[in-house]
């Protein structure tokens, strides 16, 4: 091997990327998920596009599996190593389109697989989207139990839970609060709070995946309500206090958005609001909505660097209801989402939309299906770095994408860092089952192929506090090796093998 070997520089992290399959194949909304296209063992290295022009990647270290890392405004490196012009989220697709398929021809010329990690794969795959449940836990699925309140108020006569089996309820558990017709106002309740798990919002400061922390986009706090449609179109009562949802940060400030009957409706005086349930609401320059609503980079929820979000008792994040007892009212969640999940699901933008259905059909499913057909080096999986619990609805959907416009031969492949999924547990101590890993994964967000890691071919940085091994400089990033500061053990962050070995 040569002296100088790029990967002693430019590679950050190496290890193996091996795929779990099902012998079974597997319906998704009417479209089979098929196996994948070739028959090899995958070996490859994490951000192995560095070395543009294939000098070693494959010849000297026997890799079959290209990958680059991607962002918002930066996307694959052509042979030359100069950025492909217009690779980013939003970019225009007729430019950089047969930039992106020469360089999967030139991998597969090279004999490597093309891992596709892309920019607007990851920004819409990084959507985050909870939704707190207001009824008792115990009407929960306990899967999901921390996504519920310690104190759901529940008298069994004025406010209860009760499945609404209207038209606009289909069923579903909500919290169910009527007015006193003679002295209205006069039983004020917050009907939730003390949010199970309130870490989502805080992480800050470490990264992981597509952006360091939850503070890189917008996040929206969206209750799902509906009120008596007779009541809200009633003119005299539009001004009518209905809720008000009280967010409160680590520190305990609060920002709080009083709900109207007019915000029901997007004119208080003309429009007919027929009873359904709302997420987003009216606007109104007397009447703003404008608490519903952290903007991004603030740092709100959690500004200081130096907390331990995981085991730092301090934190009073919450998403708490205070009804005015002056309106029927019926609460199913509040979700709590940010830009992403908002541009994927809520609110689509369909340019995103439809540069993510282009690189599936246009640009993956076009090279696998030209070119030798017998040829193993073609697109392997679509892929995500690091994710947190609340990424899965977005990564489930985006999947859903994935399969149903390739006609199941492409999906989505996920890197599972077990320790970040956990941190939605209220006990720090517990894990996980197999089985409950398999729900979210497997059956909830239908993943088949799964990424675990360990950063096992770190070096130690001299004066550094960083992993450890026994590997030697021309594995390490820096070059910079203390072999005084070799550790016995390594850093690892894995999913527990009894968890991998039951579901798996």
């Amino acid at each position: 091997m040569k002296t100088k070997i790029f990967i002693s520089v430019l590679l950050l992290l190496l290890t193996i990327i091996f795929s779990f399959k099902n012998s079974e194949h597997v319906t998704y909304s009417g479209t089979e998920i098929l196996p994948p296209q070739q028959k090899l063992f995958i070996i490859g290295a994490m951000h192995d596009a560095m070395d543009h022009n294939y000098q070693y990647i494959s010849s000297e270290l026997g890799l079959n599996m290209f990958h680059q890392y991607t962002s918002e405004n930066g996307g694959w490196h052509q042979n030359n190593g100069t950025p492909i012009p217009e690779d980013k989220l939003g970019g225009d697709i007729s430019v950089y389109g047969q930039y992106v398929r020469n360089k999967i021809a030139s991998n597969e010329q090279n004999n490597l697989m093309t891992l596709m990690d892309r920019p607007v794969t990851s920004y819409l795959c990084f959507g985050q989207g909870s939704d707190y449940q207001v009824e008792d836990s115990n009407l929960v699925d306990p899967d999901y139990i921390f996504y519920t309140y310690r104190h759901s108020s529940d008298n069994n006569n004025t406010i209860k839970d009760i499945p609404d089996n209207t038209q606009y309820g289909n069923g579903q558990y909500v919290k169910q609060c009527l007015y006193d017709r003679v002295s209205p106002g006069t039983h004020p309740d917050t009907i939730v709070k003390g949010l199970k798990t309130n870490r989502e919002q805080v992480n800050n400061f470490f990264g992981g995946g597509y952006v360091v922390g939850d503070s890189a986009f917008n996040w929206y706090i969206m209750p799902r309500i509906r009120i008596d449609s007779v009541f809200a179109n009633n003119s005299l009562n539009k001004d009518k206090e209905v809720c008000k949802i009280i967010t409160s940060n680590w520190e305990g400030e609060l920002k709080e958005q009083v709900l109207k009957v007019k915000h029901f409706k997007p004119n208080s005086d003309t429009s007919v609001y027929h009873g359904n349930y709302l997420e987003i609401y009216n606007h109104y320059d007397a009447d703003p909505i404008e608490n519903l609503f952290i903007e991004h980079g603030t740092n709100w929820f959690n500004n200081d660097s130096t907390r331990d979000i995981w085991l730092d008792q301090g934190n009073k994040v919450d998403f708490k209801v205070l009804w005015y007892d002056k309106c029927d009212m019926w609460i199913d969640y509040i979700r709590v989402e940010n830009q992403p999940a908002r541009d994927l699901m809520t609110v689509p933008k369909q340019n995103f939309i439809n540069q993510l259905m282009y690189e599936v059909k246009d640009i993956a499913m076009n090279m696998i299906n030209s070119g030798d057909p017998n040829s193993p080096y073609k697109p392997y999986k679509f892929y995500i770095e690091e994710f947190e619990f609340n990424h899965l609805p977005s990564i489930g959907y985006v999947n859903k994408m994935i399969i149903d416009s390739s006609q199941g031969k492409l999906s989505l492949m996920v890197n599972c860092n077990y320790d970040m999924i956990n941190t939605i547990l209220v006990d720090r101590n517990q894990h996980f089952t197999a089985q409950q890993m398999k729900k979210y994964l497997i059956d909830k967000a239908k993943v088949r192929e799964i990424f675990t890691h360990s950063y096992a071919l770190n070096g130690w940085e001299t004066g550094g506090l960083g992993d450890r091994s026994f590997n030697p400089p021309t594995l390490h990033y820096s070059g910079d090796y203390d072999t005084s500061k070799v550790a016995p053990r390594l850093t690892r962050r894995v999913i527990p093998r009894n968890i991998l070995n039951r579901f798996l």
